[in-house]
């Protein structure tokens, strides 16, 4: 059966090299944010000025900025997914 710990260690392994899988999974993304946004709001549209920022702080974050933001961070990952669900 898996637990949190298991699942915890799994995240660890998955965010190892995550970084650049993350840049080429979210670059030149923004109508299909715009678009999922708009239905996850069952909106027609995103304002231009939402996507731009979208755009903007895609193209600010490197792969190892993000690599270092979510590396190590499994404890804190399964901790805050306890406490959403419990």
């Amino acid at each position: 059966m898996t637990t949190i710990s298991l699942a915890e260690k799994k995240w660890e392994r998955k965010m190892k090299n995550a970084g650049e899988k993350w840049k080429k999974g979210i670059t030149g993304k923004s109508d299909e944010y715009a678009k999922g946004l708009a239905s996850f709001l069952g909106v027609a549209s995103i304002r231009p000025d939402v996507v731009k920022a979208y755009e903007e702080g895609v193209a600010e974050v490197t792969p190892a900025e993000f690599q270092s933001a979510v590396s190590g961070k499994g404890k804190v990952w399964a901790r805050k997914l306890k406490e959403a669900l419990t």
